[in-house]
């Protein structure tokens, strides 16, 4: 289409005397030419041809899209011309800009605007430059301080026109003008000018060896030349910038999903085409905007459409074929999106009744489970039909298919919006019971499911009276197998059924609640973290080169009086299902950096203590500012966060840009357990960290010359990178001599000591100092 630039009413009254001026200066040079022919219509013809050369080299003036882009035609005027021509020169000079901005801009108007400009800045670049060289001053400095006078008038006429939004946030201010660039520019024109004057005056005519001669028309139509092919290299550079966005888009766009795909899209277009602005709407494009069809929702079209204001060079070719491909790819996305979730309905749907299925029954239960809160109850109510078989043999399977139907809609009638029912086997149903307190509400709710199904209702002309056996499983707080539920209501159920074949009541439904509660470790683990009982063991962190230890790493203990010594593993297995992950790494990490402050305050030179973490943890919605806060409350030692490899799989821009932050704040990144099952060379190259940490698996067999090559291979990228390389598991003086050999200069393990007690690490570094071994 067309792409023409709309004009408010401001922009009219402030246009129109430029408009007026360029249409008297277009008049102007043609009478002029017409009745006071120039002394060389060559060079004129060649200043309006170098216009349309340097049209298309416009450079940005700000760090956003929208701020007046920067030409170079002005270089044209630079050449001396006779003092009689100059208001001529500048008049033709203006004829040139105008038919150059009515090929790239494609606006009459506005081309007449900017031309208007161009008069009135064209002739202050010239006035500036005559009366400075009359006054002797350098060529240099005079054509610097008319390329100046130049752009700053126009930088300030825009200015106005564009009511002082020139900040970042596109507010009143100029945060978003780059000076730099401004200056660059001016300082090219300069050069360029000079060079031009010196190229006609002093160099052609010492090449010629005649003082008279000139080859002025060579010289402008060199340096137009000269623009027409750097603006061709800026115009392949922006085909390149526009097709690697649009093939990043093609890798983005599939993960947005929902509202969050009409935002991508428009995020997306906007970065790709540089534009101004672009917005999903019903609209098509108008007048200065293009656009291209999008389905975002199924049998509704809308439109893509991208714009940029006035002063920025418009939206081309190039720009809408960009744009229509994201249309594409985000329709595409949309289709592919809904037939994806069509295949998930029927895969994880039963066809005969139209509840979820077993599968998606197991899905939602771990849902329900991992995302409630710590004293959010759930249940799981196990439903069996009885003597389902008995009725489907005596009157026939399509009475059976109607009873399950019945069944099922009563089901779903009965149970709460946040509730899920699922058929999972032929005469079998589940009820996920969700935000409960006690197992009274449980039991209450599901008397009230069951006898709603009890209704009677009538099948085949004869009037029936379902009846099931059930059983319920209630969870306090969250599980570390949320499956033990349906194991312990499924077993309750079939406790119903054995009682009525052993004599118990054989008519009316009945509910059984099972043993079921979350298990006493659950209880204790949770109990000692808000309760603030954990303690923390140290292990040395060693330099082997210098014998020295330079670092801890803090590692969590409990031991309850009843149970004994519980597992780290298992401590942090709990705390993920109880909802108190967050919690319990806060309080690692307060205790962990306060026996650091006093570690220093015995060896300064020990001034490192290690923490691990999750990665999810150190965003900004969990222990991020948290983290930041500790480290710059401790400003003698270093907080290190170690994040396990295997972690990193899920990893977003989001984290990665977290992660930087937490660089920045003086937080050190470790990668931990790299080496083990599965680890992965991407985690090295797309994720931001300080240290790198070799799991023990790694060196399990040293007599392996491929282990020790690994090894050697991960010490130099260590080294090329600027990581500190720490191995762990080292528990014998042969391993260290093989470590030395392989150039390691950092390691953990027992040979340097095991994890102890605060005071048993205080004990050591009073008696042994730094010594990396002890006896």
């Amino acid at each position: 289409m067309v792409n023409r630039f709309k004009l408010s009413t401001f922009d009219r009254v402030f246009v129109a005397p430029f408009v007026a001026l360029a249409v008297v200066t277009v008049v102007y040079a043609f009478v002029g030419a017409a009745f006071s022919a120039p002394r060389s219509w060559t060079v004129e013809l060649v200043t309006v041809l170098g216009c349309m050369m340097c049209a298309h080299l416009r450079i940005p003036s700000g760090r956003i899209s929208g701020l007046p882009m920067l030409g170079v035609a002005v270089a044209l005027l630079s050449v001396p011309r006779p003092q009689s021509e100059y208001l001529l020169t500048v008049a033709i000079w203006v004829v040139g800009v105008l038919v150059s901005q009515l090929i790239v801009l494609r606006s009459v108007s506005v081309a007449l605007y900017v031309a208007g400009v161009s008069a009135v800045t064209g002739l202050a670049f010239v006035v500036v430059h005559n009366e400075l060289t009359r006054l002797g001053v350098w060529t240099l400095v005079a054509y610097t301080l008319a390329s100046a006078a130049y752009f700053v008038f126009a930088l300030f006429l825009e200015f106005i026109r564009g009511h002082g939004r020139w900040s970042l946030n596109q507010t009143f201010g100029i945060s978003a003008l780059s000076p730099m660039r401004v200056i660059g520019v001016v300082l090219l024109i300069a050069v360029v000018s000079t060079g031009m004057t010196a190229l006609d005056a002093q160099l052609i005519p010492w090449l010629e060896g005649d003082p008279d001669a000139r080859l002025t028309p060579f010289v402008l139509l060199l340096v137009a030349t000269f623009f027409f092919m750097v603006a061709q290299r800026s115009r392949f550079r922006r085909v390149h910038q526009l097709l690697t966005g649009v093939v990043t888009a093609a890798v983005d766009l599939p993960w947005a999903t929902e509202v969050g795909l009409r935002k991508a899209l428009e995020l997306r277009a906007k970065m790709v085409l540089q534009a101004s602005d672009t917005v999903v709407r019903k609209d098509p494009p108008a007048a200065g905007e293009i656009g291209s069809r999008v389905r975002l929702e199924s049998g509704l079209d809308e439109y893509i459409v991208a714009s940029r204001r006035l002063g920025a060079l418009p939206l081309g070719g190039e720009e809408q074929q960009a744009l229509t491909a994201l249309a594409h790819m985000a329709s595409e996305t949309v289709r592919i999106q809904n037939d994806v979730d069509k295949l998930e309905r029927l895969a994880n749907s039963d066809p005969l009744t139209g509840l979820p299925n077993y599968g998606a029954f197991q899905s939602a239960l771990v849902d329900a489970n991992e995302n409630r809160s710590y004293h959010s109850g759930i249940a799981v109510l196990f439903i069996d039909l009885d003597n389902f078989k008995k009725l489907n043999d005596s009157r026939g399977h399509h009475t059976g298919d109607e009873l399950l139907k019945v069944v099922a809609a009563r089901l779903r009638g009965s149970v709460g919006v946040r509730d899920f029912v699922s058929r999972i086997g032929g005469d079998e149903f589940v009820v996920i019971l969700t935000e409960l307190q006690t197992v009274a509400q449980s039991k209450e709710l599901a008397d009230a499911i069951i006898k709603e199904i009890g209704k009677p209702l009538t099948l085949d002309g004869q009037e029936f009276r379902p009846v099931v056996s059930a059983g319920l499983a209630f969870s306090g707080h969250r599980e570390i197998d949320a499956q033990l539920l349906v194991v312990d209501a499924d077993r309750s159920m079939l406790q119903v059924k054995r009682s009525r074949r052993q004599g118990g009541p054989a008519e009316g439904s009945s509910v059984s609640i099972a043993s079921h509660r979350s298990t006493r470790t659950n209880d204790i683990v949770a109990r000692a973290i808000t309760e603030d009982r954990l303690t923390l063991a140290f292990q040395p962190i060693v330099s082997i080169d210098q014998g020295r230890i330079w670092a801890f790493e803090a590692l969590v203990r409990y031991i309850d009086p009843e149970l004994g010594p519980i597992s780290p593993s298992s401590l942090v297995a709990r705390a993920k299902s109880l909802g108190l992950m967050d919690e319990l790494t806060r309080q690692i990490v307060v205790k962990a950096m306060d026996a650091a402050e006093k570690f220093y305050s015995v060896e300064p030179s020990i001034a490192c203590m290690t923490v691990n973490l999750e990665l999810g943890q150190i965003s900004e919605d969990h222990l991020g500012p948290f983290i930041r806060e500790v480290a710059r409350s401790h400003p003698n030692v270093s907080m290190c966060i170690e994040l396990n490899e295997r972690s990193l799989r899920s990893v977003t821009d989001d984290l990665r840009r977290e992660a930087e932050i937490m660089q920045d704040a003086g937080v050190i990144i470790a990668l931990d357990d790299y080496g083990s099952d599965d680890s992965s060379v991407g985690a090295l190259v797309r994720f931001p960290m300080d240290i790198l940490k070799i799991d023990k698996s790694l060196i399990d067999d040293l007599g392996d010359v491929r282990q020790r090559e690994v090894i050697k291979a991960l010490q130099s990228f260590g080294d090329n990178l600027d990581y500190t390389m720490i191995v762990e598991g080292i528990e014998s003086p042969d391993m260290v001599d093989v470590m030395v050999e392989l150039g390691v200069r950092s390691a953990q393990g027992y040979y340097f000591g095991r994890p102890q007690s605060f005071r048993q690490t205080m004990d050591r570094i009073r008696k042994f100092g730094t010594a990396a071994v002890v006896s």
